[in-house]
């Protein structure tokens, strides 16, 4: 495979629809990527790409080399992998993209417990609310959370069911005393999600809180004193006696523990019983799971079990 860095570019280029971003990702010069896609179409005696000053498209031939190529290259990759890793020791670099909230409040407090056990494995981590591409951007895998995954290519692995409860400060239930029906949060701070992913995570209205009494569910419209797109601005007003907020129980566990922030309707007539949600780890799909890559899974389906 002489012309591999070609057409590992050229994939690229196909991908993003752009020499440009093809080079970015490839801390290449775009004159350099031109230069070597422009070599593997005269080895070729094809032209692969339609070329204008807006866009970037693959010709009819493009499109029979992609499939092709895409195909080989993941074999050849596979295979160069299969045989580094023959003695099955985890390491090397591990790129994984997690919601915000994910990675700042659970996974980064917990990866000195993941190097102690892997110490070859170096992780980069990028942290972001967006579903971005991971063959693409060349990720490893991704943390997500929904309540049920789209269908796809990825391989996915279920790591926690996320249940969602009720919290608030001892300070603020002093002061404004401790609802026990769920038409009394009409009258009490309500701290909520409002961004079209959160809704899509809650499978309705983040406002709507759903409980069930001795007579059959309940729902209330809460009001929202206080609304954000960040689960941490809505665990640090909580804390700070803001109001109410629900919360996932891993986000508020060491919280519970410590005595800032107190579970509501837990023992009483009325449960909360809002739909739980999944957390997942991801990962493009390959005949060969790295090392790396099932090592940073099993920890993190381990780890979640603690809680």
């Amino acid at each position: 495979m002489d012309n591999l860095p070609a057409v590992r570019l050229f994939l690229q280029i196909a991908n993003t629809g752009s020499f440009s971003a093809a080079a970015r990702l490839m801390g290449l010069a775009t004159s350099s990527v031109t230069r070597q896609i422009g070599n593997l179409e005269y080895e070729l005696g094809v032209r692969l790409l339609h070329r204008t000053t807006r866009q970037v498209s693959l010709t009819e031939a493009g499109h029979l080399y992609y499939k092709r190529a895409t195909s080989s290259i993941a074999d050849y990759d596979d295979m160069n992998r299969a045989v580094s890793e023959m003695d099955g020791a985890p390491r090397g670099l591990l790129r994984i993209t997690a919601p915000l909230i994910v990675g700042r409040a659970y996974l980064a407090p917990r990866l000195s417990e993941f190097y102690a056990l892997y110490p070859e494995i170096n992780i980069q981590l990028s942290l972001s609310d967006q579903i971005v591409d991971l063959v693409q951007e060349g990720f490893d895998g991704a943390v997500r959370s929904a309540v049920q995954l789209p269908d796809s290519t990825l391989m996915a692995r279920h790591v926690q069911k996320v249940r969602r409860i009720i919290v608030a400060s001892p300070d603020y239930l002093e002061k404004r005393g401790v609802p026990c029906q769920p038409q009394e949060l009409q009258n009490h701070n309500c701290l909520v999600y409002y961004i079209h992913s959160a809704n899509d995570v809650w499978g309705g209205n983040s406002r709507l809180w759903e409980f069930m009494g001795k007579e059959g569910p309940e729902d209330t419209l809460v009001p929202a004193t206080f609304e954000s797109n960040n689960g941490d601005a809505l665990l640090e007003a909580a804390i700070s006696g803001l109001g109410i907020a629900v919360l996932p129980n891993w986000h508020v566990a060491k919280y519970l523990g410590s005595g800032e922030l107190v579970q509501l309707f837990n023992d009483t007539d009325y449960q909360f019983a809002q739909s739980d949600y999944n957390m997942y780890f991801v990962y493009p799909s390959s005949r060969h799971v790295s090392p790396k890559v099932r090592a940073f899974s099993d920890f993190l389906a381990s780890s979640f079990d603690h809680l």
